[in-house]
């Protein structure tokens, strides 16, 4: 099975331009240096209407969904949920009008409390009517199949908290990690895209800095890692070109192909 990956936010919580900052990537003119929050769209690479799911679903999801034309969505898996992870799935309604059918929602089990605490008018409405979404919690306890495609799960940690990524094939997508236990990473050898975080040079308590995801990319073995989630620390073109062969900063609306079992 051949599908395609779009990175439809390369940026950390705050998105770049950072609010009221003059730096030079906050008033660069590359677009390169525009990121959005995160947010990552597979679709089938076949039909008029291809089956789509999201990994994350960020504050600018409606504005990523009109960019990239997501006409259909069938489910959504979360790495985590903090606010730059979870904060435009009132959004996803509109999918369950349409599609008039309820959307699964895969996450590790401390994920979905989290979330069903953030949304409990989601979960538990105050009165009929308003249009809520309509949402599966489903916990990930191992790997599981969704949409015909068998998905690992990556332990990991984000300072404390206990996150995931995933795999699908020969695609590795990892987020906001800053621990990723021996375990994790010999499930992640031998991929062919490796999805990285990189928030900033200077070492951070919560996520991987410049040094350490080179690194564990170096470790990996990938034939092409993308960094993501980047604060406006890091400009594109001066951090790119520092890179090892094989190695690039990512940037909102990269795609590629992957192929999964």
């Amino acid at each position: 099975m051949t599908m395609k990956a779009t990175l439809m936010g390369t940026g950390t919580s705050t998105g770049v331009p950072s609010i009221g900052c003059d730096c030079p990537t906050c008033t660069s003119d590359d677009p390169r240096d525009k990121r959005l929050r995160a947010g990552l769209l597979i679709r089938d690479t076949e039909g008029e209407n291809p089956r789509a799911f999201l990994v994350d679903c960020g504050p600018d999801f409606r504005q990523q969904a009109l960019h990239y034309k997501i006409q259909r969505l069938d489910g959504l898996l979360l790495t985590h949920s903090h606010f730059d992870h979870i904060a435009g799935i009132d959004d996803l309604r509109i999918y369950n009008f349409r599609q008039k059918q309820m959307l699964p929602v895969y996450a590790l089990e401390n994920t979905l409390q989290d979330l069903s605490r953030r949304y409990d008018y989601i979960f538990h409405p105050p009165q009929k009517g308003g249009g809520v979404a309509s949402l599966d919690l489903i916990p990930i306890v191992g790997p599981f199949t969704f949409l015909g495609m068998r998905i690992i799960p990556l332990p990991a940690k984000h300072g404390i908290l206990d996150i995931v990524g995933f795999r699908f094939g020969d695609f590795v997508y990892m987020t906001d990690a800053s621990y990723l236990p021996p375990e994790t990473m010999d499930l992640m050898r031998g991929c062919k895209t490796l999805v990285l975080n990189m928030l900033r040079r200077k070492p951070h308590s919560t996520h991987f800095c410049f040094d350490e995801a080179v690194e564990i990319a170096r470790e990996i073995g990938a034939k092409q890692t993308w960094f993501i989630h980047m604060a406006h620390q890091l400009k594109h073109a001066e951090t790119d070109a520092e890179l090892p062969e094989g190695m690039n900063l990512a940037w909102d609306g990269v795609e590629f192909e992957f192929e999964c079992e």
